[in-house]
């Protein structure tokens, strides 16, 4: 069984979204907030692989597009003047070894690291999956933490995240802007579109084009509730849903993805 989908953790998901109704927040408050000590960077929607329940859509809408380098100089920066205390920075994708400039990206944050905040923990988080891959997790320095998924072409057992939860019947009274575990476990998200409270935000953001990105390093009093009421009623990791292998798709997503496609091919004939 996969590691993400045990008996603990399907039972803090049913207790989720039981606290995520609206009459248990209004009542406690929101259980989760966006994290301040976490960030997790998409650097990438390339992928070598093709998982039917990819949370970042790289199966379901494939992009090559990648985040630029000065967007990783700016999130430097201006974590700097805001003083941000990151004890964790997470590179992801797609698959980030994909990204063509990768390893500049990794020595901005290792200098970033050196010069401000040594304690970091620098983390790639891979797919581990062909040789193409491993030669540059290969050539990687050896204080950046590899986090391997050690993934297959053979599908895991996981969560169906494209059944989208406003599209059922049981969260028609789930408060939205609750958000979930992943915003303080996984971190603030940035991506290429921009920052989100997690960097799935941002992966729903591509598809359904809402352009909600922050476009600057929000300030720490920022607590992100408007993209949360708005991107956690899409996203399959809000709440309790029974873990599948096969691809799980409600109307939202099907009409989501339709869409860009047609954009696609109506770009192309232009």
């Amino acid at each position: 069984m996969h590691r993400n989908i045990t008996v603990r953790r399907l039972a803090l998901d049913f207790y989720q979204f039981l606290r995520a109704q609206k009459v248990a927040t209004r009542m406690l408050g929101h259980q989760f907030s966006r994290s301040r000590n976490y960030a997790e960077i998409d650097i990438t929607y390339r992928c070598n692989l093709s998982c039917v329940n990819c949370n970042r859509s790289c199966t379901q809408a494939p992009s090559k597009s990648d985040i630029r380098v000065d967007a990783i100089e700016s999130f430097i920066e201006e974590s700097n003047v805001a003083g941000m205390k990151w004890e964790r920075i997470r590179l992801l994708g797609g698959e980030p070894t994909l990204h063509p400039r990768l390893e500049t990206i990794v020595d901005m944050l290792l200098t970033y690291r050196s010069k401000h905040r040594p304690q970091l923990r620098i983390v790639l988080c891979t797919n581990g999956f062909g040789k193409r891959v491993n030669d540059v997790l290969a050539r990687l320095p050896e204080d950046v933490v590899i986090k391997s998924t050690a993934k297959g072409r053979r599908p895991r057992l996981f969560r169906p995240f494209n059944l989208a939860p406003i599209d059922s019947a049981l969260f028609r009274y789930a408060d939205f802007a609750a958000g979930c575990r992943i915003i303080e476990d996984c971190g603030l998200g940035l991506t290429p579109s921009g920052y989100y409270p997690c960097a799935i935000a941002g992966g729903i953001d591509r598809v359904f084009g809402f352009n909600m990105g922050r476009p600057n390093l929000p300030h720490p009093t920022d607590i992100m509730r408007d993209q949360m009421a708005v991107f956690c009623r899409y996203c399959g990791h809000f709440g309790f849903l029974w873990p599948t292998r096969k691809q799980a798709m409600s109307p939202s997503w099907k009409t989501a993805y339709r869409s860009r496609m047609e954009g696609s091919i109506r770009k192309n004939m232009l």
